[in-house]
């Protein structure tokens, strides 16, 4: 089969960042412009073409092509594979069913979050196929396997949903992958992206995403990734990350932006990648996230000594009521304990937040204001928080209001800048939180103070560059917003 892997074109951000499975993206110029690699996408061409499928990445956005451009590059094409979400589908909807307006042959498969949590939502639409429901490497390659044979095999196919008569079927899930050393490494060769992705979070170019872990065994009442994966962390060996980043020096990359949700939760197997990094003097720089309470200040000074400059964590409050009403298990005081460490041992910090939470008001929104500055973490991203299918908080609002499981109305044009169902448990009004997203933005970003630091921080014409570039986009969405 001939397979093409699509990262679409948007039809209302110029940026979106598409690369984690789950789904729960960013995009515009509250991320300063970021974009990634679609990594899920070139994972997956690679495994289809070691099964002996004809497997094609075009990334749209990256590339700069137009609609008519990626029609063109349709041709001859079996199948188009998107990872959608729910905040994308009512664009990606759009992009698909014209793709097959204009080439009536394609069939479309669509993976991701909504096809995970609402299938029979994504099923209803004539644009969608197939979907594949959670991981998708073993369920899209059995299922393309068994359709090529011919017959009627590849209805039985785990994680696959369909239409038959009309009516939409589910297959029963496919099992998670347990040994994540079984994956392929992706081939980036396959990426025929005509320009870098410009990331300010990233120190050196070019740069690579990878995936080590899969899985978050976290409670937090918000956040997809659990339901999603499970909530047992897989993750690769040792060796076998440490032979992913000798593959990635030696292809030429200089930074590896490791996309898991918690690197940092088996300590022991950090200490000995970061070892092995150390001891094979491998010239990579890279960042990752973790969660506060598991990492330590020894565990930072060893990740520095291997190359990470930076830690991405969730903080989402400065309240302790707040953390304790989404379930996040951490301590305002662990947080700030974890910030200093960082500081101590010369990591960038960035600081995840949201507004908006069940409890919120404005006077909490100050007071994790006043705790942000107290933590002084390098760069921060505000976002009101947002009831997404699987989540403890979707099945709240739903009890309230059961339409919401029946219909997908969020639109990536709003996502975090605008309310969704918040009104079912925030006492904020919508215009409220728009206003604090704002403002808490404009309080953290336009510090003359912070801004003469990050000033001190250009040692060259790049660095002056990406800080122009970056910073003018979050001024600007500080300012008026998206």
């Amino acid at each position: 089969m001939k397979v093409l892997f699509l990262n679409p074109p948007s039809l209302s951000a110029q940026n979106v960042v598409r690369d984690s499975i789950y789904g729960c993206w960013c995009k515009g110029k509250r991320i300063g412009g970021a974009m990634t690699p679609p990594y899920p996408l070139l994972l997956l061409a690679t495994v289809l073409r070691a099964a002996g499928h004809q497997a094609e990445i075009i990334d749209a956005l990256a590339e700069d092509l137009s609609f008519d451009e990626v029609v063109g590059r349709c041709a001859g094409v079996d199948f188009v594979v998107l990872l959608t979400s729910v905040m994308t589908f009512s664009e990606d909807r759009v992009v698909l069913g014209e793709l097959k307006r204009r080439q009536p042959h394609l069939k479309t498969i669509i993976y991701g979050s909504i096809a995970t949590f609402m299938p029979e939502f994504c099923l209803r639409f004539e644009e969608v196929d197939f979907i594949i429901r959670r991981e998708a490497e073993w369920a899209l390659r059995d299922f393309l396997t068994d359709y090529a044979a011919g017959g009627e095999r590849w209805k039985q196919a785990r994680g696959l949903g369909y239409r038959e008569g009309g009516r939409p079927v589910v297959n029963d899930f496919y099992p998670f992958i347990e040994n994540l050393d079984d994956l392929p490494f992706a081939d980036w060769s396959l990426l025929k992206a005509s320009r870098r992705y410009f990331n300010p979070a990233v120190a050196r170019h070019p740069y690579v995403t990878d995936l080590t872990s899969r899985g978050c065994p976290g409670r937090c009442i918000y956040c997809m990734a659990p339901p999603f994966y499970g909530r047992k962390i897989r993750a690769r060996s040792t060796q076998n990350v440490l032979e992913g980043f000798r593959r990635h020096a030696a292809a030429g990359y200089r930074e590896v932006y490791i996309r898991d949700e918690m690197f940092t939760t088996f300590r022991g197997r950090v200490r000995e990648i970061c070892q092995g990094i150390i001891a094979e003097g491998l010239d990579l720089t890279w960042l990752c996230s973790a969660k506060v309470g598991s990492i330590d200040r020894e565990a930072m000074d060893l990740m520095k000594r291997a190359g990470c400059h930076t830690i991405k964590l969730g903080v989402e409050s400065g309240c302790q009521e707040i953390l304790d009403r989404v379930k996040k298990d951490i301590k305002v005081e662990q947080t700030a304990e974890t910030f200093r460490w960082a500081r101590e041992v010369g990591l960038n910090t960035h600081a995840h937040m949201m507004i908006g939470a069940p409890g919120e008001t404005a006077d909490t929104i100050r007071r994790t204001l006043k705790f942000l500055k107290k933590i002084k973490p390098t760069t921060v991203t505000f976002a009101i928080i947002t009831p997404f299918p699987g989540t403890p908080l979707f099945e709240e609002v739903a009890a309230k209001d059961p339409k919401l499981k029946d219909a997908c109305n969020l639109e990536l044009a709003d996502l975090h800048s605008k309310s969704f169902h918040t009104d079912a448990f925030c006492e904020l009004s919508p215009e409220e939180l728009a206003f604090w997203l704002k403002k808490a933005h404009r309080s953290f970003y336009l510090r003359p103070a912070y801004i003469l630091e990050w000033l001190s921080r250009v040692r060259s014409p790049g660095d002056l560059l990406k800080l122009v570039r970056a910073g003018s986009k979050v001024i600007d969405f500080s300012l008026r917003g998206e």
